[in-house]
């Protein structure tokens, strides 16, 4: 989708240090609040790393991509402010706008802005209306800048990782290296949530959840205000992607019921209950997805509609890749629902493989996926494929990474058919994976592979000044 758009001006040169200094301030808040070392320097060091990749991001956009949907978002942005221009009134509208349709009163502003043929019909979809209408009031604030904007959506992302980290921190302190360099730095993960996209608002959605939940049923702390948080990340999260929603809503129910089978002191009772667990929250599950998915935003997502909305999204990827994306394209060709889904995991975790590499991008896409298959393969080698599927079960917490990993890599897996979406479709699973595995390799006494290590080992240095030890 090349829309030749442009996102640097003159107006940058001034506002992106404002708003590096303004949202610096409160990092720097953060930081000084809390009373773990640890946790200091990695405010700052996460929010350094941000900063390096909005600017990257913006710039592969400007020069590389030329556009996408990056550029849609930014050009509908521009539509909103110029509605507001036009007439004061519009501001509450724009505010109180899901989604537009023909008759509405902004569809002038969108239908007529000269930036390409579609904008206002993609603003049809309230996912894809919810990005410039969050971007609307950062426009205001920094000039209407490009950067500033996903410097904006950046730091929210940025939270949510923070967040994200500090859930699993919580339990695993001792792994405070790995979990970071999970949450927060992984760099495809850090790029791609770098942006005026629905990516880095869906990620960031799904780690202050987690955190809330934490806070309520482990911590029980901030009761109310997690509360409040669940509710608001989850309502945003439902309008932007509710698919992530109904994973994330399965694994934590699996999670808990998990954690109640551990107070179960007899094992054959606990066996027995473990069994029950699955299924009645299989059953919960079910329907618990089914009424969810039963309200308008979320029918294409009902279980019986599945199946035919991959192999209709899949279908569309294909005519896409076939026509932008080239050599990115990549095929399942299986209608078997066990191959499927073994080829959907392979797709969203082990690959591209690097001969599959067709662009910068792609290079950094295949690093991440190396790495997972690498760690993935090692540990089969030497402790057994039963033992990667057994471990899970002996801690809750692996076991809703589990759950979510694998059951969002099949969803998006199966219903995409080209490397560069699936890059961006599968982030928020992608940490819960690499936490899982890196949990189960300290639960099995088993170190991490020598060249692991020495990432580990680098990144350290540069965070926290130490050498790690193995």
């Amino acid at each position: 989708m090349q829309l030749n758009a442009v996102f640097f001006s003159e107006v940058d040169i001034l506002a992106f240090p404002l708003c590096i200094l303004f949202l610096f301030i409160i990092i720097r808040a953060k930081a000084n609040n809390t009373t773990d070392p640890k946790l200091s320097k990695l405010y700052y060091a996460a929010f350094i790393f941000k900063v390096i990749c909005v600017f990257a991001f913006a710039i592969l956009t400007e020069y590389y991509f030329k556009g996408g949907d990056t550029g849609l978002y930014y050009q509908a942005t521009k539509d909103l402010r110029t509605a507001v221009e036009a007439d004061p009134n519009n501001f509450w509208l724009v505010l109180t706008t899901s989604r537009l349709d023909i008759n509405h009163p902004l569809m002038t502003y969108f239908y007529y802005d000269g930036y390409a043929d579609f904008t206002y019909g993609y603003m049809g979809a309230a996912n894809n209306f919810l990005p410039p209408k969050l971007a609307f009031i950062p426009s205001y604030l920094f000039g209407n800048s490009y950067l500033c904007i996903c410097m904006c959506f950046g730091f929210f992302a940025l939270g949510g990782a923070i967040r994200l980290f500090k859930s699993f921190y919580y339990f695993y302190p001792h792994l405070y290296r790995e979990l970071s360099f999970s949450t927060i730095f992984l760099p495809g993960v850090a790029f791609w949530t770098s942006s005026l996209l629905k990516d880095p608002i869906s990620f960031g959605c799904v780690g202050y959840i987690l955190y809330g939940f934490v806070n309520i049923f482990f911590k029980k702390r901030k009761i109310w205000i997690s509360a409040l948080l669940i509710i608001s990340m989850g309502a945003v999260l439902y309008v932007c992607k509710v698919y992530i929603l109904l994973v994330l809503v399965l694994s934590i129910a699996i999670w808990l019921f998990a954690e109640f089978n551990k107070l179960i002191e007899d094992r054959t009772l606990r066996n027995v209950f473990t069994i029950l667990t699955f299924a009645f929250s299989a059953i919960i599950g079910y329907y618990l997805i089914n009424y969810l998915t039963s309200l308008e935003a979320a029918q294409e997502y009902r279980l019986d509609k599945l199946m035919i909305n991959a192999e209709r999204e899949r279908a569309g990827y294909a005519a896409v890749a076939e026509r932008f994306q080239g050599d990115s394209h990549f095929e399942i060709n299986t209608s078997n629902p066990v191959l499927l889904i073994l080829n959907s995991v392979t797709a969203t975790f082990y690959r591209p493989f690097l001969w599959e590499i067709n662009s910068p991008i792609a290079l950094l896409s295949a690093a991440e996926s190396g790495i997972f298959l690498l760690l993935t393969l090692n540990f089969f080698l030497k402790k057994g494929v039963k033992r990667f599927f057994s471990t899970p079960f002996s801690d809750p917490k692996i076991l809703m990474c589990f759950i979510f990993s694998f059951v969002f890599a099949v969803a998006v897996g199966s219903a995409t058919a080209n490397f560069g979406a699936l890059s961006r479709y599968k982030i928020p699973c992608t940490p819960f994976y690499l936490i899982m595995i890196l949990i189960m390799y300290k639960k099995s006494n088993f170190p991490f592979p020598a060249w692991f290590g020495a990432i580990i080992n680098t990144f350290s240095r540069l965070i926290w000044k130490k050498q790690y030890q193995r």
